[in-house]
């Protein structure tokens, strides 16, 4: 799934909720590309809710999780290759594909792997090579294969490459995809022809990138001040963002011109809402220009935040991936910067990213075994799910479920979750510690082959943290001497 913008969400402090509900509330505006699920992070800023659709039963989750220094000890079958693919199992794919001999497996599992690792160029090069032979004999990974290389071209913004390989799957290979991974890639189709002959993104560097940070005093996301186009804005920078994204009142005062076609997502309760895009000249970011940026343009009311039963709070810009990454390596400060491009300040303790698709995805030791979690700049907490509380299950021995609850556009979304009082993680040399991480059930996503998404409550207590979106690597600061829990 090609999910073009994440999620907002919203954790109130306490004061917050002793004035309103007693459920901990998210808003979820409905940006999604992807009709049919919800977006992969739950605590996103600028996601979208799918209609519910049910997620046909997955492998099991594996019970172990091996680092890539490590050599099976077993046989692996090229099955087991396909559930590691399925279940973001990236770990263990990279020791099967580093003990494969040359052949047309070993370079469709690699060519995948690259795609997962953020080497888009290999991935192109090794998935266009084998997609003849696979399509003639095996269609299921031809299908697979089809997809990650419309994720690796829109990564290198070649929209019409993307295009083309979405009118190839659903054209050829329909039937190799079960319900919802059909309905999310002709979803994703029919978004991606609004870019349709938008000119290729370029950056250009000239001097250090430093701009001032500051936490919104209601939503308490990081932004930083921008002026474009004669307008000066406070823009959010999230990671989580697939795109950057504005609302249609700020678009006006850009003078951008909106696309005359338009794109439907739909939310919780199945209300339909329009996706224009737009194209942004140039932007400049300290010393780093970059043109030719797609916006998302929303209606003013999918950006606008519920805070409680009275008050709302309008979001009108967000900075997403395709800016970040292009900026190489990025680096948010405790005492308000943010720091990027390739010379930008870089790390030896590090932790290995991958992606899913343009969600970066982060490994992290838990209780000696390596898993993945998404990570987002624009969540201020992190919530676990339901393939977690399979894989360790020892830990919610005693618990008991709590009311817990997310609303979105046109409703809101109750359930029950379990909330787990301190959870630690190994994140290169660091080794933060979670408190009371609401832990949700079975969401009919993604999010459920994964571990669960991790906001800055991960990051908050050290001085600051980088993401190195050339070396694929993720590292934290020193940490803070104080940080209230």
């Amino acid at each position: 799934m090609l999910v073009f913008v994440r999620g907002l969400r919203l954790w109130r402090n306490k004061s917050n909720e002793a004035r309103n509900q007693q459920f901990a509330i998210d808003f979820v505006a409905v940006m999604g590309l992807r009709i049919a699920m919800l977006t992969l992070s739950l605590l996103a800023w600028l996601s979208g809710w799918a209609a519910a659709q049910p997620v046909p039963p997955q492998s099991p989750a594996p019970s172990t999780s091996v680092s890539p220094s490590v050599r099976f000890s077993q046989p692996t079958t090229a099955t087991d290759l396909d559930t590691y693919i399925k279940n973001f199992d990236y770990a263990q794919l990279a020791n099967a594909v580093d003990a494969m001999r040359p052949s047309l497996d070993r370079d469709y599992f690699a060519g995948v792997l690259a795609n997962r690792a953020g080497h888009v160029d290999e991935s192109i090069e090794l998935l266009t090579k084998v997609l003849p032979q696979l399509e003639s004999s095996e269609p299921d990974r031809a299908a697979v294969a089809l997809h990650s290389l419309a994720d690796d071209y829109i990564k290198t913004y070649r929209y019409n490459d993307t295009i083309q390989a979405y009118e190839e799957l659903l054209h050829k290979f329909a039937s190799h995809m079960d319900k919802v991974e059909r309905q999310g890639a002709d979803d994703d189709y029919h978004a991606v022809l609004l870019l349709k002959d938008m000119p290729t993104q370029t950056i250009s560097f000239d001097g250090r990138i430093d701009l001032p940070t500051h936490r919104n005093p209601v939503l308490d996301n990081i932004e930083t001040n921008l002026t474009i186009n004669g307008v000066e804005q406070s823009w959010v920078l999230d990671t989580g963002a697939n795109f950057s994204t504005v609302s249609a009142s700020f678009a006006s005062k850009l003078g951008v011109q909106l696309s005359r076609e338009v794109a439907q997502t739909r939310g919780i309760t199945g209300a339909e809402n329009k996706l224009h895009v737009a194209l942004l000249p140039e932007l400049k970011l300290g010393g780093a220009t970059i043109r030719n940026v797609v916006l998302l343009v929303l209606d003013d009311n999918n950006l606008n935040v519920p805070m409680g039963k009275t008050m709302r709070y309008q979001i009108n810009a967000v900075l997403g991936y395709p800016v970040l990454q292009a900026l190489k390596r990025i680096t948010f400060t405790k005492d308000g910067h943010f720091l990027a491009g390739p010379d930008s300040p870089s790390w030896q303790d590090s932790a290995r990213l991958y992606m899913n698709e343009l969600t970066p995805l982060l490994e992290c030791q838990v209780e000696n075994r390596k898993v993945l979690f998404s990570f987002d700049t624009g969540a201020n907490r992190s919530v676990l799910s339901d393939r977690y509380l399979r894989g360790f299950p020892d830990d919610f021995k005693g618990l008991k479920k709590k009311p817990y609850a997310m609303s979105g556009a046109g409703g809101l979304k109750k359930m029950t979750a379990y909330y787990l009082p301190n959870v630690q993680l190994g994140v290169g040399q660091a080794n933060p510690v979670l408190h009371k991480v609401p832990v949700v059930p079975v969401m009919g996503t993604d999010m459920d082959r994964l571990y669960g998404n991790l906001g800055r409550d991960l990051v908050d207590p050290y001085q600051s943290f980088t993401i190195d979106f050339e070396s694929m690597r993720f590292s934290m600061g020193d940490k803070l001497t104080s940080h209230p829990k």
